[in-house]
């Protein structure tokens, strides 16, 4: 306890043992002078001039007090008991003195002595500051049940008593109590809104009781009355992110790490969030930043690394590993890039015997998932097939939810397809969206299908730009509500949706720029929504066989999110798989869409035929730059999609049939698969 909250407050002072004091020309005592000094917070004179006066008056208790409160407001804490303990043994009875007495103690951190001085009887004591001391005094032994019954005493005498209600709160929540924690930590906010402390302390207790969300509130209050405290500000960054708030995480964060560049963590929080938010430039340097203040941070060297080798940085991974090596940073922890170094340059066996020496702490999932793509290359598909399943495990582990949420998104995957049908169709209010501007060209398939491949061959083409994976739609979505909605939907409703979209689509592609190719894969979902607001729109479907689409999901450590959780497991992706192609199905079926299907293993054996259709369907002409995909891809920047490390290597048909190399593992989902591999060609 501070000692400015345990000892006399001013206000006592004056008005409870000590008399006022007429301005300094009228003071003509040692005791007048000490009295005036003490009243004006000049302790160490008050000090001075109460010791004068302590000559004629050394059995005075309040003068004791005087010397004792102003020993320890100067710091002389054990000067400050002696006084104290003298004023106590003239004054026995007088409960100011054992109460500065007993947080004198406290402050010397004496708290047994503390106790029993207080001798606080709790059936009869009606002295609220004694029961407040009394309640920290226990709540400090950690003798919680005693405390709470203290502060609970004290409240009930003076309710409007905020930092009883604080202590109160915290006190409950050492004891896990936390759904009364967060009532008393309420209380306390209500009556002193003000106070940073106790919003801190509010917001710690709703996420203790499980109540993030509503946690938020209190920390960004905290974080608004004390805009430069570090810590209030990265723990609110921390729980936006937790939250999966990157962007309003972002702030908090930043500011954290201007505040405490020393800061470690704050640091590598803030670098990490703009590595969430594809700010990958700012992300890099700010890493550089952390490195320089901390040397031999390895953290910040394996992020760091991870953010060049995802951008395909290669050079500058070489770089930062020989920059660790001259700083001396010899952690394990960086084997992992190094590994993942010589992969990219083509030494698998080499690479894979040092990925398996990473120790299973560092980047486990990553580790799992760099194990499995070695083997799987090197043919060793009992050691890539067990560490794809390792990678998902611990996914899983991280995420205990995905799999719930995953069955969530499959339902309504099953919930829209089930409206699709002719009757539906022609229920639709006619509605004739203006048309003037162009649709744009919607890029779809199952993830994993040849997505990034097409659309990286189609960057090629000078009239053409594409939107990598920037989900449009589901804004539109958002603002339209259900899919029931559709047939409902006017004119005016359906040009609002449509304005939307292209308004979100002007902040990544400038209007009139070009053909706009909307590529995200799963946008296939969203059919009868596109085909509502864009009935003139063009569709490439990437097709590629079931098998090794749902097997390279299975294959993949995607981010987690409600549609990407079923790649977790290969009944889920097989079961998603069914959903959305039935789904997809449909749609073709019912709706007149302008589809073009681009057959993966068709484009990886020839491109140039494939391309050349593709082009003719989207009314473009034929350029040779289209063909000439890997200088496409090392000028496009930053690759968002799974594949980034793919798309820039030469065009290989080595992935097309891989499934049959892992019939064993997959054989329980075939049945599954087995009719839609039929209906577009394939075996099984």
């Amino acid at each position: 306890m501070a000692f400015r909250e345990s000892l006399l407050q001013s206000s006592r002072v004056g008005s409870a043992s000590y008399r006022k004091t007429s301005p300094l020309s009228d003071v003509t005592t040692a005791l007048d002078r000490a009295l005036h000094h003490h009243q004006r917070g000049d302790f160490a004179q008050a000090r001075v001039d109460g010791e004068a006066a302590l000559a004629d008056r050394p059995d005075d208790a309040a003068l004791l007090r005087l010397l004792g409160d102003s020993c320890c407001r100067s710091g002389d804490l054990g000067k400050g008991v002696e006084y104290l303990r003298r004023a106590h043994e003239i004054a026995p009875g007088d409960t100011r003195i054992r109460f500065d007495l007993a947080s004198a103690l406290v402050a010397t951190g004496d708290l047994m002595a503390a106790e029993a001085i207080l001798g606080v009887d709790r059936a009869q004591s009606h002295d609220a500051d004694l029961l407040r001391l009394r309640g920290y005094i226990l709540q400090a032994q950690g003798r919680h049940a005693e405390a709470i019954d203290a502060y609970g005493d004290a409240v009930a005498l003076y309710p409007d008593d905020w930092e009883t209600w604080n202590n109160l709160g915290n006190t409950l929540r050492a004891a896990g109590d936390r759904e009364t924690a967060v009532d008393a930590l309420t209380r306390a906010a209500r009556l002193r809104p003000d106070m940073a402390t106790v919003q801190l302390n509010l917001g710690a207790a709703l996420v203790e009781a499980g109540r993030l969300k509503e946690s938020v509130g209190a920390y960004e209050a905290a974080a608004r009355l004390a805009p430069d405290h570090a810590a209030i500000q990265f723990e609110l960054g921390r729980l936006l992110r937790h939250l999966g708030r990157d962007a309003d995480a972002l702030a908090p964060l930043a500011r954290a790490a201007e505040l405490a560049p020393a800061h470690l963590e704050a640091q590598l929080e803030w670098a990490r969030t703009l590595v969430s938010l594809v700010r990958f430039d700012e992300a890099e340097a700010a890493y550089l930043r952390t490195i320089e203040t901390h040397p031999q941070a390895v953290a910040a060297y394996l992020e760091l690394g991870i953010v060049l080798e995802r951008g395909n940085r290669l050079d500058a991974l070489a770089e930062l590993l020989r920059q660790a090596d001259a700083e001396g940073v010899t952690s394990e922890a960086l084997t992992y890039l190094r590994a993942v170094a010589l992969r990219r340059e083509g030494k698998l066996e080499e690479a894979l015997a040092l990925a398996k020496t990473v120790p299973e702490g560092v980047e486990p999932v990553r580790r799992a998932r760099l194990i499995g793509r070695l083997a799987d290359a090197l043919d060793d598909t009992e050691t890539a097939f067990a560490a794809f399943e390792e990678m998902n495990r611990l996914t899983l582990r991280a995420h205990p939810d995905a799999r719930l949420r995953a069955a969530q998104y499959r339902r309504q995957v099953a919930s829209i397809a089930d409206l699709v049908n002719e009757r539906w169709y022609a229920s639709w209010r006619a509605a004739e969206p203006s048309r003037s501007r162009p649709a744009p060209v919607f890029l779809v398939g199952f993830p994993r299908s040849g997505t990034t491949l097409l659309d990286t061959l189609l960057m090629g083409h000078p009239d053409v730009r594409v939107l990598e994976e920037v989900p449009l739609l589901e804004q539109v979505k958002t603002a339209m509500g259900d899919f029931s909605r559709l047939p409902s939907l006017e004119t005016a409703a359906v040009d609002r949706l449509r304005a939307l979209y292209f308004s979100e689509l002007d902040k990544h592609v400038p209007a009139g720029d070009g053909l706009v190719v909307d590529k995200l894969p799963l946008n296939l979902v969203g059919a009868p929504l596109i085909h509502r607001i864009f009935p003139d729109a063009r569709f490439i479907f990437a097709q590629r066989h079931p098998c090794d689409a749902v097997l390279s999901c299975f294959m993949q450590d995607f981010q987690v999110n409600e549609a990407m959780a079923s790649f977790l497991d290969l009944g889920d992706a097989a079961g998603l798989y069914d959903g959305v192609m039935g789904l997809w199905g449909r749609c073709t079926r019912v709706f007149p869409l302008s589809v073009h299907t681009v057959r993966y293993e068709r484009i990886v054996e020839k491109v140039e035929p494939e391309m050349r259709s593709l082009l003719t369907f989207l009314d473009l002409p034929w350029d040779d730059r289209i063909l000439d995909h890997q200088e496409t891809a090392a000028g496009r920047g930053r690759i968002l999609a799974p594949s980034y490390d793919q798309v820039t290597e030469g065009i290989y048909s080595g992935a097309s049939g891989r499934w049959e190399r892992y019939r064993h593992s997959i054989e329980g989902i075939l049945p599954v698969l087995q009719p839609w591999a039929e209906s577009m060609g394939y075996r099984i």
